[in-house]
Order: structure tokens, then sequence, then C-alpha cells
């Protein structure tokens, strides 16, 4: 999460739009706390910048105080592993109480409508991925067990909601407070490596808000002005692969791809046109894509017999791995593919991938007819293409 919020500079507000330094004051007190050092550091957008530190007094006391030309992120530094964020606006008086032997989770601050915002998002964001990670623990547990598949599909139901209930819960925290630090934070959280809360493709509307909103009030703002750029940028790439008929979309004709077989043979997409096709990108690796497995297994048992494939391109890193993980998830059945080079394969820039786990439905002419179905979603889809 310091990553994400690394990349977030100086956000100007509405009460404090000239250049001229206001003092803002930190008031703190730290359970299990007395003696050390703490650092209160600006988080520039590309570094970090001790502006202050503070020494925990006997009582877990500490203060901070300076001046500041605008709003912006600052971290609370016990060490490189704890450490809390807030957001500091010029002329706060700011208070914040916490575990210094869990800052991360366990503090709690007040003064700063903004830092509240930010409290309460990050913690719906951990909790959500706290939630995943357990779900991934107990698949974890059971791969030896006779009843994995019925396992995996209770595990991918209950997965599939975290997911969407953490997606609505940002896509709400957005449209209600467009003009905070705090959602342009949102638009960038991931609930696993790779695997993003939104996505500026398919999302692109609401970065359009948050931009919108945050330009016309701070647009000399260095963040504002780099989202304002990323979002040009998008529209930019959609004329053009409009224009050019290169977007994967429905309707589209997606990219050729080529890779070896577990046995070494070069399989093409291509050789599958005449079958309604499942093309899914996954890796061994890859929690939310394993506990997929056993809906695509169902599926494939159903609907096989009329018609239905699946291409299934790997992400994984080695060969070991890759069947290891067909092997143990029974997917023997269907088509297998991978270039073995993790995020470096060919197929990640090609058809712009995320994350994983990611698919497209392809017709029997080749042709995108529905993308990302997962859960309940893909059986209702194959449902109506071929009937019960």
């Amino acid at each position: 999460m310091k990553n994400i919020i690394l990349i977030l500079a100086v956000i100007i507000s509405i009460s404090a739009c000239n250049t001229n330094k206001t003092g803002f004051e930190i008031k703190g007190h730290f359970e299990n706390s007395n003696g050390e050092l703490l650092l209160l550091k600006l988080m520039g957008s590309n570094q970090l910048i001790t502006i202050d530190s503070a020494v925990v007094d006997e009582s877990g006391n500490f203060n901070f105080s300076g001046e500041i030309e605008g709003p912006n992120f600052y971290m609370i530094e016990k060490d490189q592993q704890n450490y809390l964020t807030i957001i500091l606006n010029p002329g706060e008086k700011v208070t914040v109480s916490g575990d210094a032997n869990d800052l991360l989770k366990k503090y709690d601050v007040k003064g700063s409508r903004d830092s509240e915002l930010l409290k309460e998002f990050t913690g719906e964001l951990m909790a959500s991925i706290e939630k995943l990670t357990e779900l991934s623990k107990i698949y974890q547990d059971s791969i030896q067990s006779p009843k994995l598949s019925e396992i995996m599909q209770d595990l991918n139901k209950k997965s599939e909601v975290i997911i969407q209930d953490m997606r609505a819960y940002t896509i709400s925290f957005i449209e209600e407070n467009p003009s905070s630090l705090a959602s342009l934070m949102a638009l960038y959280q991931q609930l696993a490596p790779r695997q993003y809360i939104l996505n500026p493709e398919t999302d692109l509307k609401y970065y359009i808000l948050v931009d919108s909103t945050l330009y016309s009030l701070y647009p000399e703002s260095d963040p504002v002005k780099t989202l304002h750029s990323h979002v040009a940028n998008l529209n930019e790439q959609n004329k053009i692969a409009e224009a050019s008929g290169d977007m994967i979309g429905i309707g589209s004709v997606p990219p050729e791809i080529a890779l070896p077989s577990p046995k070494g043979d070069t399989i093409k997409l291509s050789s599958t046109i005449g079958k309604v096709v499942l093309l899914d990108f996954w890796a061994s690796w890859c929690s939310p894509c394993r506990m997929e497995s056993p809906n695509l297994v169902s599926n494939y048992k159903k609907y096989h017999s009329q018609g239905f494939e699946i291409f299934q391109v790997s992400l994984d890193k080695t060969k070991e791995n890759w069947m290891a993980g067909i092997k143990d998830d029974h997917l023997q059945d269907w088509i297998h593919v991978s270039d073995l080079k993790f995020w470096q394969s060919s197929v990640v820039p090609m058809y712009k991938i995320q994350g994983i786990p990611a698919n497209f439905l392809l017709d029997k002419e080749g042709k995108v007819i529905a993308t990302n179905l997962r859960g309940n979603a893909l059986g209702a889809k194959l449902q109506e293409i071929f009937g019960n």
C-alpha cells in the first residue's frame, strides 16, 4: 500500500489556494511506546522526505509541527514496516492515537476529514484483503482433500462476493468523495498483486469523474496533473484503438496466440474456430484463478459435447508449477499453452492484461461475445448459448 500512496503528491485545497505556508500541529499518543524516535515524512511522488521527528515520552505522547503550503500525504513512521498515513491540510490541528506495535491497523485520527476518509477506505480494503487471504489459506490446506472440488466451489463463491463488495464500496466511495485526495488513491488499489479493484479501461468513467472534479479545483497540483494526463492518454488510446479496430471488445477478433503446450507443440488460438471458446488467462500461483477451477471443470463437462472448448494460457514461471496446477485442479481435458515468462509473457501487452483471472468468450467465428465471466455468470452465458 505504501507504493500505491507514493504515487500521490500535493493537492491544493480551496481554502489554501495561495503558496503561503501555514502551520500545522499533530498531537499523538501511542500505546506500547516509550522513548522511541518517530519520523514525520512527506510522501512525495518519487521519494519520502523527513520533515520532522519526535521522541515518544514516558507517557506515550509526542508532537509534530511545522509549515506546509498545501494538503498532502504524510507518514508517521516508527520503522519501515510500522507506520500510518494521514493527510495534512494547512492550519489543521490533528490528533493521532494508536498501538505502536501495529500502526497500520490500529490507529485513530481526528481533526482532519481527509485523513478520516483515508482511514475509512484503507480499513475496508485491508479487511477485504484479509478475507481473501483466509480463503487462500483454506484452499492451500485443502489441496489433498478428496472434497477439494466442492471446497473450491464454495471458496470461489465467497471470493466473488468479497471482490464484488469491495468494488461496489470503492465506486460508492469515489462517487461520494470525488474531490478528496483519498479518492485519487482509491482509483489505483489492488486486492492482490495485479488484481486491481478498478480497471482504467473498463472503469474509465470513475477516473474521469475524479479527474474532472480535481482538475477543475486544483489544476496546478502535480498528482492532479498526472491523473489528468493519464486520463487524456486513455481517451486517446481508445480513439486510436477504435479507429484501427484494435479494441478487444465485444464483436472484435482477438489477436492470434501461438504458444507451446505442455508437450512442447505449438497450438494456435485460431485452431479452435468453429467452437465456442473460453480464452482464459491464469497461473498456478494465482489463488483467485485456482478457486475458479471447479467452475471451469463443471461447465466444460456440461457443454463440451455441444461445442464448448477452453483455451487456457498460463502466466506461470516454471513448467513444474504449471503442470502441478493443472493436475491438482483436474484441468487436463482442455487446451493449455504458455511461454512460462510470468508477466513478461507475450500475451500480456497483446491482450492488455492488468490482472488475472481474465477471460474472453469467443463465438464460433472467433469473435468476442463476453469478457471476464466468472462464477455463475459463465454458466448463465453458456446456458444462454447452448440451452439446458
